[in-house]
């Protein structure tokens, strides 16, 4: 399995072959990219800057409960904790949010909470069965062990 988590891309066309990936999580601010919509196995949420989809998704990826969200719902641009109050009230396993436009991860009550940074600033996530990968500018920035099993 594998998955592509992006955020904050503003328009910026994807430069990354996105048939590669089993799911395409955009958190966004995907800046009204109808085509890139359009993609079948994307999960994608209206940032603060978009027109449409929903502003969170609860949904289920080998037996773990994700929450997508843009994150302005939660001003996690401030403190991180309404989002750590909302990941255990979704009982969600990973929380994937966005709008700071800075990679970041966490842990809270064993949820797991990643930003994949801005890709209009270069930055992603790709996630297989056994590691989450940090990417800046396509170079390795961080890895983590996670167990999608």
């Amino acid at each position: 399995m594998r998955i592509l988590v992006l955020s904050d891309s503003h328009r910026r066309l994807l430069n990354i072959n996105i048939n590669e990936y089993d799911y395409i999580i955009h958190c966004g601010d995907y800046g009204n990219e109808y085509k890139f919509l359009n993609n079948n196995n994307l999960l994608y949420v209206k940032g603060n800057c978009d027109i449409y989809g929903p502003k969170e998704r609860k949904i289920n990826i080998n037996n773990k409960t994700i929450l997508i969200t843009h994150g302005d719902l939660y001003n996690v641009k401030y403190n991180l904790t309404n989002l750590t109050y909302k990941g255990l009230s979704e009982n969600a396993n990973i929380v994937f949010y966005g709008h700071t436009h800075i990679q970041h991860y966490f842990y809270s009550d064993n949820i797991l909470y990643i930003n994949p940074g801005s890709y209009q600033n270069n930055d992603y996530v790709i996630i297989n069965d056994n590691d989450i990968f940090f990417y800046n500018n396509d170079k390795l920035i961080n890895r983590i062990s996670y167990s999608w099993r």
